[in-house]
């Protein structure tokens, strides 16, 4: 018989409260590489992070930035700069966060968090995530008058095909020259190949993680794990990201082992699909007062932290890399998607129509109407944005919400 933990204040994981250490370290990481004189690159989700490690070019990662602006309030502000600027509010809210302050008071503002975002020597996108992202870049790019590289990758049904695979490799092999050439490093693949082992030994624990999270109760909850992933985006080959994920790893099994779950008296499981309100990560937490708990995140599981057979380190840096949600098809989403509903015993789920990650909305009712029909798992639609507050209604979307436990609930009697 099982027993869930006291409920309790703040995380259910002690070492969550890590993460913002290993926030803090890594900006002001950036920092010192920049006043080192040690080249800077801004980067996007899903380029090839380790490649950077390895080369010591400091990888600045400006979404992450958007982010933590969204998380302490801010964003509205620079989103509004970027409108005044002439952008829409159409755009995604991460590219007008950024543009705000690149186009605004600047990167150096000391008034920012952790001091300024450090001024690129290089920007490196990917077409995998994000189509506009390659626009917001070429603004930055004319702004600082500095380099640009775009990776370029097809979208995948598993597994992915060896002429997709030697596609993107094939960016690859142009990406290492054209960063030795204009950063003046230099590339050693015994380097790569070392960073390559501690990226894959990161993604392991954070994959242990979320196996963990499949256990009734579950030890930790989405509020919780979208605070813990940003190492796995950006500080991969890092072994600052290996203790942190052990420590988090050790504890949620020694949770399980003893039958603690982070909500007491859990009822309701929940599965998420997108971005979460960055703003707003108490919806979470609001869902929890209920007995419920989101233990399931298409975002943390399938967007970072993919494995590498290291017996064949190229071809798995390529697999890794396009194995990731964004560049699914629908069909491979769908598949994935089904398998993980029952393993994770979801009562229901719920998919945040994203107005700013279209890519990642792309194909939700069709998911939705799958698991319904096939499985009986029924979901639910809540419109938002992922760092702009203007997108969000508090008052329905949370009738909403509660409605949907309350039906959740009636099925369980």
């Amino acid at each position: 018989m099982t027993s869930a933990a006291p409920k309790k204040k703040g995380r259910a994981l002690n070492s969550s409260y890590e993460a913002a250490i290993v926030l803090k370290d890594y900006w002001e990481g950036a920092a010192r590489h920049r006043v080192e004189g040690r080249p800077v690159a801004w980067v996007s989700g899903n380029v090839p992070i380790e490649i950077f490690w390895a080369l010591g070019i400091y990888p600045v990662y400006p979404e992450n930035y958007s982010a933590v602006c969204a998380s302490i309030q801010r964003a509205q502000e620079f989103c509004e700069t970027a409108e005044e600027k002439g952008y829409s509010i159409d755009l995604c809210s991460y590219s007008r966060v950024n543009l705000g302050i690149v186009l605004g008071k600047g990167v150096d503002d000391p008034t920012l968090p952790y001091g300024g975002i450090p001024r690129p020597d290089m920007l490196v996108t990917t077409r995998i995530p994000c189509l506009p992202q390659v626009k917001w870049w070429e603004v930055v790019r004319e702004h600082f008058d500095i380099p640009m590289f775009v990776v370029d990758a097809t979208m995948v049904e598993l597994p992915v095909s060896e002429s997709q695979r030697q596609h993107y490799l094939g960016q690859i092999r142009e990406l290492i020259p054209f960063l030795e050439q204009k950063l003046a490093v230099r590339f050693h693949e015994d380097t790569f190949i070392e960073t390559l082992r501690l990226s894959d030994r990161a993604a392991e624990l954070w994959l242990d993680i979320m196996d963990l999270r499949a256990a009734v109760p579950s030890p930790v909850g989405s509020r919780e794990m979208c605070g813990n992933v940003f190492p796995l985006v950006a500080m991969l080959g890092n072994p600052k990201t290996i203790d942190f994920f052990s420590h988090l790893r050790d504890e949620a099994q020694q949770c399980v082992q003893e039958g603690k779950g982070a909500v007491e008296n859990e009822r309701i499981r929940l599965g998420w699909d997108n971005i979460p309100m960055w703003y707003n990560l108490k919806f979470f937490s609001d869902v929890e007062d209920r007995n419920a708990i989101f233990t399931y995140e298409t975002y943390l599981r399938y967007v970072w932290g993919g494995r590498m057979d290291l017996n064949d380190p190229w071809t798995a840096f390529a697999n890794k890399h396009l194995d990731v949600w964004l560049n699914y098809s629908i069909n491979q989403r769908i598949k994935t998607l089904l398998s993980d509903v029952v393993k994770f015993k979801l009562d229901g789920f719920v998919f945040h129509q994203n107005r700013s990650c279209k890519r990642f909305s792309m194909g939700q009712r069709d998911l939705s109407q799958v698991m319904q029909e096939k499985i009986g798992v029924p979901s639910l639609f809540i419109e938002s944005d992922m760092a702009d507050p203007r997108a969000y209604a508090e008052a329905p979307t949370r009738v909403k919400m509660e409605t949907f436990l309350e039906m959740l609930e009636a099925k369980k009697h």
